[in-house]
């Protein structure tokens, strides 16, 4: 791959450039990198054997390299949300958030450009959230991100399609607003071939301008003491260092640093004004693509005003219908919207009774199915999900079989009696099928079905 001149010669004294390592680097391939999903209890062995398992990533737990790429499509462990493939140097936001906020715990956290859900995820399964909104700004992202959410299964997290100057109903809301903004994708040339063939200075300068009106909503809504974390995959200076800059003119904000074993080989750099503390990632000096990420703590007073919330959630008593289906939990409460039951912590229904007044919610809640007469015509989300009831009969399905069901194809079982059954294949859930007089009614959404055929 050949870098173009106008690229090399514009991050010519950015801070750990060196253009030979560079050019090399690019002629190199991308390393493959997943991340496993912790409450999916499956070992990364048993998830990826042969072989293929290399070394952990260093900046974030329960992630991998792997040594080839495989075909992750015809995979039924990455469709049940055992794991994620996300790019490692992405992964850091893992460790940035560990270093400074170890102890902390019941955090509101917003990830503001979500889609697709890598990041998303990667928050809900760290202990110090207790809620996780995940926004995407361009409506036709958002189905994909609520299909990697689902998949994940972590029931604290809740989908939104807002623009980010909505977000300034909730001043001073979130504990950690995470902006993974839009950028000019130069870290991702090795990846996106059509992003370094778009690459010119004036996208940069459009992604940078871009940028800054997605952080003048962003600031707004986090708490005083808490943190902004910006990150793009861009290495060009105006989409980073000088945004920075741009937060700590607000007078809002201070940097913070963050402790980093030098055999990382991320680069530190400051802002050219304010002296902010970054991290770039280069791909000649780690197992990883270009990235770029900085926190800063919130000082200042927020200059809107928190909306306090005027909605209500009608709240039901635990349905008869679920007491089969559902670990029993004095923590959960439930609602319904029509025919359809809804599950959410307690201790989340008054945020989310706020974020319902101010945003356009997409997922507010566990979807648990449908109630009819007395029967639940359970949903999917309901089989990702960590509340499911053990005693609930499965259909265990093979690798053969496991792909046919993922393709919505005809699945062939003897002997069982009729009555709805999780899916499974290695223990874990893929979805519902329904046995109606000894045939299989596949009930996999057909938005999600596999189409590749081989």
């Amino acid at each position: 791959m050949l870098l173009k001149e106008e690229f090399l010669q514009a991050l010519e004294g950015c801070p750990g450039f060196l253009r030979e390592e560079m050019v090399a680097a690019h002629q190199q391939g991308s390393p493959v990198s997943v991340r496993l999903n912790p409450k999916k209890k499956t070992s990364p062995l048993d998830i990826f054997p042969g072989g293929i398992l290399s070394d952990a990533v260093p900046w974030c737990e329960n992630a991998y390299y792997l040594k080839s790429r495989p075909k992750f499509t015809l995979d039924p462990l990455f469709h049940a949300g055992a794991y994620y493939v996300q790019e490692a140097s992405s992964m850091f936001i893992h460790h940035a958030i560990s270093d400074l906020m170890k102890d902390a715990e019941g955090l509101l956290a917003l990830d503001l450009c979500a889609a697709p859900g890598g990041k998303t995820t990667l928050l809900s399964s760290m202990p110090q959230f207790r809620m996780v909104l995940a926004n995407e700004i361009i409506q036709t992202r958002t189905p994909v991100l609520q299909e990697n959410v689902i998949k994940w299964g972590a029931d604290h997290v809740f989908v939104s399609n807002n623009d980010p100057v909505d977000f300034e109903k909730l001043a001073g809301f979130f504990d950690l607003v995470l902006v993974d903004a839009p950028c000019s994708g130069s870290g991702l040339f090795r990846k996106d071939s059509d992003a370094m063939d778009e690459w010119n200075p004036g996208l940069v300068s459009f992604c940078a301008a871009r940028q800054k009106r997605i952080l003048a909503s962003a600031m707004q809504s986090v708490k005083e003491g808490g943190y902004l974390l910006y990150s793009t995959c861009s290495y060009s200076k105006e989409e980073n260092e000088d945004n920075l800059d741009y937060i700590l003119q607000s007078g809002m904000f201070e940097s913070v640093s963050i402790h980093i074993p030098a055999d990382w080989n991320i680069v530190h750099s400051v802002s050219g004004v304010g002296k902010a503390n970054g991290y770039r990632f280069y791909p000649d000096k780690l197992l990883g693509e270009g990235f770029f990420c900085a926190l800063l703590r919130k000082t200042g007073e927020t200059t809107g005003l928190h909306n306090a919330g005027l909605g209500k959630l009608e709240l039901i008593k635990a349905p008869m219908v679920l007491q089969d289906w559902i670990i029993p939990s004095n923590n959960l409460q439930f609602f319904k919207k029509e025919n359809e039951l809804f599950a959410v912590d307690e201790i989340n229904i008054s945020s989310l009774i706020q974020l319902k007044d101010a945003l356009r919610m997409r997922k507010s809640g566990l979807r648990l199915g449908a109630e009819i007469r007395t029967d639940l015509v359970p949903d999917h989300e309901l089989a990702m999900s960590f509340i499911l009831s053990e005693n609930i009969p499965t259909l265990v399905l093979d690798m053969q079989d496991a792909i046919s069901f993922l393709r919505r194809d005809n699945v062939e079982v003897d002997g069982l009696g009729n009555g709805w059954r999780l899916v499974t294949y290695n223990a874990i859930g893929l979805g519902w099928a329904k046995i109606v007089q000894g045939r299989v009614k596949n009930h996999y959404p057909m938005s999600w079905r596999i189409m590749m055929r081989n």
